[in-house]
């Protein structure tokens, strides 16, 4: 069994956890009985819409990309427990991987999440026929052992994060990685 960059995608599920601080909403209005020592209180949690699911990008994709869709895990470190994001991750095809890539959807905005201290050394990039931003957040290091992309998916924020497993070597440029497999998903995303 491989040990995967846990403590890496920790500081990406730090991230979250600032975003998600208003996910959920609820609502309520406390209702007073003819006796004013009973009062009770209902409370609605709205739904909000649902990110789109990357674990439904077709696996045909997938492979095509160098990816190894038998090591699918579709809630990689917990992720989804957080209202309003979802994720898919997959390793590297061949015999001895050095990297995995998680794609990560949220309801929440893009410009919210670029704001945050940890994403590092921001650049425009193009991914397909949509503008995106390339950064390393501050744990890749420098040089970096991984890279992200983040882009706009109608309003909503997908991320795609490249990153060691483990304690593999970084046996290429990550950015390269990330960017091909980015380009290679992108027509799969939500308009």
């Amino acid at each position: 069994m491989r040990l995967v960059g846990g403590h890496r995608l920790a500081v990406v599920c730090a991230s979250v956890l600032v975003l998600t601080g208003c996910a959920d909403s609820t609502q309520g209005t406390p209702a007073a009985s003819g006796d004013s020592s009973m009062v009770s209180t209902t409370t609605t949690v709205v739904a909000g819409p649902e990110p789109f699911d990357p674990c439904t990008i077709p696996k045909a994709a997938v492979t095509a990309s160098g990816l190894d869709v038998s090591t699918e895990r579709p809630d990689f470190a917990g992720l989804t427990t957080y209202p309003g994001w979802k994720n898919c991750t997959w390793d590297a095809s061949g015999i001895s991987p050095w990297y995995y890539l998680s794609v990560m959807s949220s309801i929440n905005s893009i410009d919210e999440y670029l704001r945050s201290p940890q994403n590092q050394r921001q650049l425009p990039v193009q991914v397909g026929s949509r503008e995106a931003v390339r950064y390393n957040a501050d744990y890749q290091g420098d040089p970096p052992t991984g890279c992200d992309i983040v882009l706009d998916v109608g309003g909503n924020l997908m991320i795609f994060v490249l990153d060691t497993i483990g304690s593999e070597d970084t046996l290429g440029d990550p950015c390269t990685e990330v960017q091909k497999h980015a380009t290679d998903l992108e027509r799969y995303l939500p308009k």
